[in-house]
Protein backbone atom coordinates (compact mmCIF):
# COMPACT_ATOMS: atom_id res chain seq x y z
CA UNK A 1 0.00 0.00 0.00
CA UNK A 2 1.59 3.28 -1.36
CA UNK A 3 0.35 6.53 0.93
CA UNK A 4 1.87 9.63 -0.80
CA UNK A 5 1.74 13.11 0.50
CA UNK A 6 1.61 15.40 -2.11
CA UNK A 7 -0.23 18.63 -3.03
CA UNK A 8 -4.00 18.18 -2.85
CA UNK A 9 -4.95 20.69 -5.97
CA UNK A 10 -3.10 18.12 -8.26
CA UNK A 11 -5.28 14.93 -6.94
CA UNK A 12 -8.78 17.31 -6.94
CA UNK A 13 -7.80 17.99 -10.47
CA UNK A 14 -7.22 14.35 -11.53
CA UNK A 15 -10.44 13.20 -9.74
CA UNK A 16 -12.74 15.92 -11.43
CA UNK A 17 -11.03 15.16 -14.71
CA UNK A 18 -12.11 11.40 -14.42
CA UNK A 19 -15.63 12.09 -12.41
CA UNK A 20 -16.62 14.77 -15.66
CA UNK A 21 -15.35 12.82 -18.25
CA UNK A 22 -17.01 14.71 -21.08
CA UNK A 23 -15.49 17.92 -19.52
CA UNK A 24 -12.20 16.51 -20.34
CA UNK A 25 -12.24 16.47 -24.04
CA UNK A 26 -14.28 12.74 -23.81
CA UNK A 27 -16.88 12.22 -26.42
CA UNK A 28 -20.48 10.84 -24.16
CA UNK A 29 -19.95 7.37 -25.44
CA UNK A 30 -18.08 5.47 -28.42
CA UNK A 31 -18.51 2.67 -30.46
CA UNK A 32 -15.71 0.35 -32.48
CA UNK A 33 -16.50 -2.71 -34.46
CA UNK A 34 -13.13 -4.89 -35.44
CA UNK A 35 -13.21 -7.47 -37.52
CA UNK A 36 -12.31 -10.55 -36.15
CA UNK A 37 -11.46 -14.27 -37.36
CA UNK A 38 -11.23 -17.34 -34.84
CA UNK A 39 -7.60 -16.31 -33.62
CA UNK A 40 -8.12 -12.69 -33.36
CA UNK A 41 -11.53 -13.91 -31.30
CA UNK A 42 -9.57 -15.77 -28.90
CA UNK A 43 -6.95 -13.48 -28.29
CA UNK A 44 -9.24 -10.58 -27.63
CA UNK A 45 -10.88 -12.53 -24.91
CA UNK A 46 -8.05 -14.06 -23.66
CA UNK A 47 -5.06 -12.90 -21.60
CA UNK A 48 -1.19 -14.20 -22.73
CA UNK A 49 1.10 -15.81 -20.49
CA UNK A 50 4.13 -15.76 -21.54
CA UNK A 51 6.34 -18.96 -19.67
CA UNK A 52 9.45 -16.95 -20.39
CA UNK A 53 8.10 -13.58 -19.10
CA UNK A 54 9.25 -11.42 -16.15
CA UNK A 55 7.09 -9.22 -13.88
CA UNK A 56 8.53 -6.78 -12.42
CA UNK A 57 6.30 -4.66 -10.99
CA UNK A 58 3.39 -7.12 -10.63
CA UNK A 59 5.22 -10.24 -8.40
CA UNK A 60 2.16 -11.59 -6.89
CA UNK A 61 0.02 -12.02 -10.65
CA UNK A 62 3.27 -12.77 -12.71
CA UNK A 63 4.43 -15.37 -10.06
CA UNK A 64 1.08 -16.91 -9.42
CA UNK A 65 0.27 -17.28 -13.35
CA UNK A 66 3.95 -18.41 -15.08
CA UNK A 67 4.65 -20.91 -11.84
CA UNK A 68 1.12 -22.08 -11.93
CA UNK A 69 0.80 -22.77 -15.49
CA UNK A 70 4.52 -24.67 -15.88
CA UNK A 71 4.10 -26.53 -12.77
CA UNK A 72 0.68 -27.17 -12.55
CA UNK A 73 0.35 -25.52 -8.97
CA UNK A 74 1.94 -22.77 -6.69
CA UNK A 75 1.46 -21.50 -3.63
CA UNK A 76 1.49 -17.95 -2.49
CA UNK A 77 1.57 -16.29 1.30
CA UNK A 78 -0.11 -13.37 2.15
CA UNK A 79 -2.58 -11.82 3.96
CA UNK A 80 -5.58 -11.98 1.42
CA UNK A 81 -5.91 -13.73 -2.01
CA UNK A 82 -3.53 -11.88 -3.90
CA UNK A 83 -5.65 -12.78 -7.04
CA UNK A 84 -9.19 -13.29 -7.52
CA UNK A 85 -10.13 -16.25 -9.50
CA UNK A 86 -12.26 -17.24 -12.31
CA UNK A 87 -12.50 -13.73 -13.62
CA UNK A 88 -9.41 -14.31 -16.42
CA UNK A 89 -9.12 -16.65 -19.33
CA UNK A 90 -5.27 -16.86 -19.54
CA UNK A 91 -3.77 -18.42 -23.00
CA UNK A 92 -0.87 -20.46 -22.04
CA UNK A 93 0.85 -23.13 -25.17
CA UNK A 94 -2.39 -22.59 -26.86
CA UNK A 95 -4.83 -23.57 -24.83
CA UNK A 96 -6.84 -21.71 -22.13
CA UNK A 97 -7.47 -21.73 -18.47
CA UNK A 98 -8.63 -20.17 -15.24
CA UNK A 99 -7.34 -19.85 -12.31
CA UNK A 100 -8.48 -21.41 -8.96
CA UNK A 101 -6.65 -21.10 -5.36
CA UNK A 102 -7.40 -22.57 -1.93
CA UNK A 103 -6.02 -21.79 1.20
CA UNK A 104 -4.54 -24.83 2.51
CA UNK A 105 -1.86 -23.63 5.54
CA UNK A 106 -1.58 -20.30 7.85
CA UNK A 107 1.97 -18.98 9.03
CA UNK A 108 3.73 -15.81 10.47
CA UNK A 109 5.47 -12.88 8.72
CA UNK A 110 6.33 -9.16 8.79
CA UNK A 111 4.27 -6.22 7.89
CA UNK A 112 7.58 -4.01 6.96
CA UNK A 113 6.43 -0.13 6.46
CA UNK A 114 8.69 2.33 4.48
CA UNK A 115 8.97 5.85 4.53
CA UNK A 116 10.55 7.02 1.15
CA UNK A 117 11.99 11.15 0.66
CA UNK A 118 13.14 12.61 -2.75
CA UNK A 119 16.11 14.27 -1.49
CA UNK A 120 17.08 15.77 -5.22
CA UNK A 121 20.48 14.71 -4.55
CA UNK A 122 22.48 12.79 -7.32
CA UNK A 123 25.82 11.99 -5.19
CA UNK A 124 25.88 9.74 -2.20
CA UNK A 125 26.02 11.38 1.21
CA UNK A 126 28.99 10.43 3.25
CA UNK A 127 27.24 9.07 6.46
CA UNK A 128 24.69 7.32 4.07
CA UNK A 129 24.78 3.81 3.34
CA UNK A 130 23.70 3.83 -0.67
CA UNK A 131 22.48 1.10 -3.03
CA UNK A 132 21.47 1.34 -7.07
CA UNK A 133 17.83 -0.09 -7.21
CA UNK A 134 19.31 -2.66 -9.60
CA UNK A 135 21.69 -4.17 -7.37
CA UNK A 136 19.22 -4.49 -5.09
CA UNK A 137 17.77 -8.76 -5.04
CA UNK A 138 14.99 -9.31 -6.85
CA UNK A 139 12.88 -9.53 -4.30
CA UNK A 140 13.65 -5.93 -2.95
CA UNK A 141 13.44 -4.20 -6.68
CA UNK A 142 9.88 -5.26 -7.03
CA UNK A 143 9.00 -4.18 -3.81
CA UNK A 144 10.65 -0.53 -4.27
CA UNK A 145 9.62 -0.03 -7.94
CA UNK A 146 6.74 1.75 -7.38
CA UNK A 147 7.30 3.96 -4.76
CA UNK A 148 10.95 5.06 -6.01
CA UNK A 149 9.23 5.15 -10.00
CA UNK A 150 6.25 7.27 -8.26
CA UNK A 151 8.87 9.77 -6.68
CA UNK A 152 11.32 9.50 -9.83
CA UNK A 153 8.31 10.52 -12.58
CA UNK A 154 7.30 13.33 -10.32
CA UNK A 155 10.61 15.01 -9.82
CA UNK A 156 11.37 15.20 -13.68
CA UNK A 157 8.31 17.26 -14.07
CA UNK A 158 8.95 21.00 -14.00
CA UNK A 159 5.18 21.55 -13.72
CA UNK A 160 4.66 20.03 -10.23
CA UNK A 161 5.79 20.03 -6.97
CA UNK A 162 7.78 16.21 -6.42
CA UNK A 163 6.11 14.27 -3.29
CA UNK A 164 7.90 15.23 -0.04
CA UNK A 165 6.92 11.73 1.51
CA UNK A 166 6.34 7.97 0.02
CA UNK A 167 5.09 5.68 3.04
CA UNK A 168 4.82 2.04 1.73
CA UNK A 169 3.98 -1.34 3.23
CA UNK A 170 5.13 -4.80 2.38
CA UNK A 171 4.20 -8.20 3.79
CA UNK A 172 6.97 -10.92 3.58
CA UNK A 173 7.24 -14.28 4.53
CA UNK A 174 10.24 -15.89 6.42
CA UNK A 175 11.32 -17.14 3.12
CA UNK A 176 11.01 -13.54 1.15
CA UNK A 177 12.32 -11.78 4.61
CA UNK A 178 15.67 -14.14 3.68
CA UNK A 179 16.11 -12.66 0.65
CA UNK A 180 15.51 -9.27 1.32
CA UNK A 181 18.17 -6.62 2.18
CA UNK A 182 15.92 -3.74 3.04
CA UNK A 183 13.31 -5.24 5.68
CA UNK A 184 16.87 -5.27 8.41
CA UNK A 185 17.62 -1.56 7.39
CA UNK A 186 21.03 -2.59 5.84
CA UNK A 187 20.98 0.64 3.01
CA UNK A 188 19.67 4.49 4.12
CA UNK A 189 19.35 5.30 0.20
CA UNK A 190 18.43 4.09 -2.99
CA UNK A 191 19.38 5.65 -6.39
CA UNK A 192 16.95 5.31 -8.57
CA UNK A 193 17.66 6.66 -12.00
CA UNK A 194 20.49 9.25 -10.88
CA UNK A 195 18.56 10.67 -8.39
CA UNK A 196 19.11 9.66 -4.58
CA UNK A 197 16.08 8.04 -2.77
CA UNK A 198 16.44 8.18 1.42
CA UNK A 199 14.98 5.02 3.01
CA UNK A 200 13.89 4.46 6.58
CA UNK A 201 11.66 1.55 8.01
CA UNK A 202 8.80 3.34 9.89
CA UNK A 203 7.48 -0.51 11.71
CA UNK A 204 8.25 -3.87 10.75
CA UNK A 205 5.45 -5.69 13.11
CA UNK A 206 4.31 -9.36 13.37
CA UNK A 207 2.00 -10.52 10.79
CA UNK A 208 -0.60 -13.73 10.37
CA UNK A 209 -0.43 -15.01 6.82
CA UNK A 210 -2.42 -17.42 4.68
CA UNK A 211 -0.98 -20.21 2.10
CA UNK A 212 -3.04 -20.26 -0.65
CA UNK A 213 -2.53 -22.93 -3.25
CA UNK A 214 -3.42 -21.76 -6.93
CA UNK A 215 -4.09 -24.36 -9.86
CA UNK A 216 -5.06 -23.74 -13.60
CA UNK A 217 -8.44 -25.19 -14.46
CA UNK A 218 -8.42 -25.99 -17.90
CA UNK A 219 -11.30 -23.55 -20.14
CA UNK A 220 -10.67 -25.06 -23.90
CA UNK A 221 -8.14 -27.04 -25.79
CA UNK A 222 -7.04 -24.94 -28.06
CA UNK A 223 -8.23 -21.57 -30.93
CA UNK A 224 -11.17 -23.58 -32.15
CA UNK A 225 -13.05 -24.67 -29.70
CA UNK A 226 -12.68 -21.83 -27.81
CA UNK A 227 -13.47 -19.19 -30.43
CA UNK A 228 -16.77 -21.59 -31.50
CA UNK A 229 -17.92 -21.13 -27.45
CA UNK A 230 -17.76 -17.58 -27.75
CA UNK A 231 -19.53 -17.38 -30.82
CA UNK A 232 -22.30 -19.74 -30.18
CA UNK A 233 -22.79 -17.83 -26.38
CA UNK A 234 -22.38 -14.34 -27.35
CA UNK A 235 -22.93 -13.87 -30.88
CA UNK A 236 -25.93 -11.52 -32.25
CA UNK A 237 -27.08 -10.11 -35.65
CA UNK A 238 -26.99 -6.44 -35.87
CA UNK A 239 -29.93 -6.33 -39.20
CA UNK A 240 -32.75 -4.16 -39.56
CA UNK A 241 -31.18 -0.53 -38.97
CA UNK A 242 -32.69 2.75 -40.34
CA UNK A 243 -30.23 4.80 -42.18
CA UNK A 244 -29.38 6.87 -39.30
CA UNK A 245 -28.13 3.84 -37.10
CA UNK A 246 -26.57 2.26 -40.03
CA UNK A 247 -24.33 5.33 -41.01
CA UNK A 248 -23.51 4.99 -37.06
CA UNK A 249 -22.24 1.46 -37.35
CA UNK A 250 -20.88 2.07 -41.03
CA UNK A 251 -18.21 4.70 -39.15
CA UNK A 252 -18.04 2.10 -36.24
CA UNK A 253 -16.42 -0.17 -38.37
CA UNK A 254 -14.22 2.14 -40.10
CA UNK A 255 -13.12 3.80 -37.55
CA UNK A 256 -14.43 5.05 -34.23
CA UNK A 257 -18.07 6.53 -34.19
CA UNK A 258 -18.23 9.27 -31.16
CA UNK A 259 -21.15 10.34 -29.60
CA UNK A 260 -20.41 14.31 -28.49
CA UNK A 261 -23.53 14.33 -26.16
CA UNK A 262 -26.50 12.56 -25.04
CA UNK A 263 -28.97 13.71 -27.65
CA UNK A 264 -27.77 11.68 -30.42
CA UNK A 265 -30.51 9.79 -30.89
CA UNK A 266 -28.54 7.86 -33.56
CA UNK A 267 -25.96 6.50 -30.89
CA UNK A 268 -29.28 5.92 -28.64
CA UNK A 269 -31.06 3.38 -31.11
CA UNK A 270 -27.14 1.39 -31.34
CA UNK A 271 -27.35 1.24 -27.43
CA UNK A 272 -30.68 -0.25 -27.22
CA UNK A 273 -29.98 -2.88 -29.86
CA UNK A 274 -26.52 -3.91 -27.73
CA UNK A 275 -28.86 -3.74 -24.62
CA UNK A 276 -30.89 -6.43 -25.47
CA UNK A 277 -28.02 -9.11 -25.89
CA UNK A 278 -25.19 -10.26 -23.76
CA UNK A 279 -22.12 -8.80 -23.42
CA UNK A 280 -18.81 -10.88 -23.78
CA UNK A 281 -18.11 -8.84 -20.52
CA UNK A 282 -19.39 -5.19 -19.30
CA UNK A 283 -19.05 -2.45 -16.60
CA UNK A 284 -21.40 0.31 -15.86
CA UNK A 285 -19.45 2.38 -18.51
CA UNK A 286 -18.06 0.66 -21.24
CA UNK A 287 -18.38 -3.44 -22.62
CA UNK A 288 -17.98 -5.86 -25.22
CA UNK A 289 -20.08 -7.39 -28.00
CA UNK A 290 -19.73 -10.33 -30.60
CA UNK A 291 -21.81 -8.78 -33.30
CA UNK A 292 -22.38 -10.44 -37.01
CA UNK A 293 -22.89 -7.64 -39.34
CA UNK A 294 -23.41 -7.92 -43.05
CA UNK A 295 -22.03 -11.48 -43.19
CA UNK A 296 -19.18 -10.47 -40.95
CA UNK A 297 -18.25 -10.71 -37.13
CA UNK A 298 -16.83 -7.70 -35.10
CA UNK A 299 -15.49 -7.40 -31.75
CA UNK A 300 -17.40 -4.59 -30.77
CA UNK A 301 -16.02 -1.72 -27.74
CA UNK A 302 -18.75 0.22 -26.81
CA UNK A 303 -18.54 3.11 -24.02
CA UNK A 304 -21.42 4.49 -22.77
CA UNK A 305 -20.03 6.43 -19.84
CA UNK A 306 -22.17 9.45 -20.19
CA UNK A 307 -25.89 7.27 -20.58
CA UNK A 308 -26.88 6.92 -17.73
CA UNK A 309 -29.66 4.43 -17.98
CA UNK A 310 -27.34 2.17 -19.65
CA UNK A 311 -25.21 1.64 -16.91
CA UNK A 312 -26.57 -2.17 -16.10
CA UNK A 313 -25.41 -3.48 -19.57
CA UNK A 314 -27.27 -6.99 -19.90
CA UNK A 315 -24.29 -9.69 -19.15
CA UNK A 316 -24.27 -13.04 -18.16
CA UNK A 317 -21.71 -15.40 -16.93
CA UNK A 318 -18.04 -14.55 -18.24
CA UNK A 319 -16.13 -16.97 -20.56
CA UNK A 320 -13.88 -17.86 -18.04
CA UNK A 321 -17.58 -19.32 -16.38
CA UNK A 322 -19.41 -19.83 -19.57
CA UNK A 323 -16.50 -22.20 -21.78
CA UNK A 324 -15.36 -24.16 -19.16
CA UNK A 325 -18.26 -26.74 -19.13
Amino acid sequence: MIDVQARPVVITAAILCLVALAGCGQPAGSLSMDPVNDTELADKASTNVSMDEEYPGDLDRGQIMRQSFKNNSTTVTATEPPYSANETVYRANSRFYTLSYTAVNTTTGREVTYRLNWTGNETDQNDQSVVNHHDLPLIDQRALLPPVSALSDASSDEDETPPETIKYQQTYSSAELNRSVIASGQYDAVRYDGTLIQLDIVSSESQPLTVYRYRPVPVANGVGPYSACLRDTYAFELNGLDSDTRAVVTEATDETYRAENTSDAAFRSVLDRFHDHTAVSATDQAGSWLVQYDGQLYWASLRYHAFDEYDQMATTNQPAVTCSG
